[in-house]
């Protein structure tokens, strides 16, 4: 699907902000000067932050719909072929080969989990605890799982539950509740009560920070995984800055003319060290976007609401629209 026309690219702002700081033709390609190119890059860098968080408006801030797509996830199935043995963190396999994604996972070594560091070859594991707790005897049985994923690099929040693909024959949801109480689910072992089935609950929380990747988040199922599946979900994206002179920027042509603005009332202010008229233009532009951005993918339908007071039959189509059916009640 091709972008619409009217829509501006990087290098379009990156033209209108070297224009108003600099004059001339607002060619940015052109300038040889690399540290105006740097700073008409920054300007552009703080204008689509502040249009993608904006200010207040009517004392509300505003969540755009463009910046919650739905994505998937794919969960893996425990893997068990084959046995094991295991010496001072080290796990060997014998008739079976170690899924790629064994390094973020856990393996439950008589009875018991241990994560896994590294992921050596198809027959090896090294595991973070590198005691002698682990150690079995060659031809030892053992679960490897994955119940943790890391996140899109650009996810924000969840916004709703998690919903599995028709094929997985999934009856419920998984619901998002609290970090603290999927840890307090594990540490009960109360999954071993669940032989089957797909994950019920599901919890976001922010992995170690690293200053080489940044601030990253991941997800926790329970009760474990049981088989492969696939989940979707809604996220709110946290934008990253355009690298392309020919990228285009989240809202498309029906936001543009407010990102231009956003982006020029940065170079007023870095230029004039206050608010002048292209603030103004922006928050007059923004209080438009917000309203038409207010009817995108809006529910045209919430769903029967009543009381019943008025006495509606059985067969009635809101009863069936939301229950299929006839509903009983002790065989009435």
């Amino acid at each position: 699907m091709a972008e619409s026309t009217l829509s501006l690219s990087f290098e379009d702002l990156r033209d209108a902000v070297y224009e108003f700081l600099y004059g001339g033709d607002g060619d940015h390609s052109g300038e040889s000067d690399a540290n105006r190119k740097a700073l008409v890059d920054r300007v552009v860098y703080s204008g689509l932050r502040q249009f993608y968080k904006p200010p207040p408006v009517g004392g509300s801030v505003h969540d755009w719909s463009f910046l919650m797509p739905v994505t998937t996830l794919s969960i893996n199935a425990p893997y068990t072929t084959g046995t094991i043995t295991a010496s001072s963190g080290v796990v060997t396999l014998v008739g079976g080969t170690f899924p790629a994604w064994a390094a973020a996972g856990m393996i439950e070594i008589s009875g018991t989990d241990y994560s896994v560091a590294t992921r050596d070859s198809d027959t090896q594991l090294t595991l973070d605890d590198t005691s002698s707790a682990s150690d079995v005897s060659a031809g030892a049985s053992y679960d490897l799982h994955q119940d943790d994923y890391d996140l899109p690099d650009d996810f924000g929040r969840v916004l709703g539950p998690f919903t599995f693909a028709q094929a997985d024959n999934a009856w419920y949801t998984c619901q998002v509740v609290g970090e603290a109480r999927i840890r307090e689910l594990r540490q009960r072992d109360r999954y071993k009560n669940y032989s089957g089935g797909d994950p019920q609950f599901a919890a976001i929380r922010p992995k170690v920070f690293a200053e080489a990747t940044g601030t990253r988040q991941e997800v926790l199922f329970w009760p474990p995984i049981t088989s492969s599946a696939t989940v979707t979900y809604r996220y709110r994206v946290r934008p990253n800055k355009p690298s392309s002179g020919t990228d285009y920027l989240y809202g498309g042509s029906d936001h543009s003319e407010t990102i231009l603005y956003s982006c020029l009332s940065e170079a007023e202010r870095r230029l004039d060290d206050e608010r002048g008229p292209m603030f103004a233009r922006f928050q007059e532009s923004l209080v438009s976007s917000i309203m038409f951005d207010t009817k995108d993918n809006r529910a045209e339908h919430l769903g029967y609401n009543g009381d019943d007071s008025d006495g509606i039959p059985v067969f009635n189509r809101n009863r069936q629209f939301l229950y299929s059916g006839q509903v009983t009640y002790k065989n009435e």
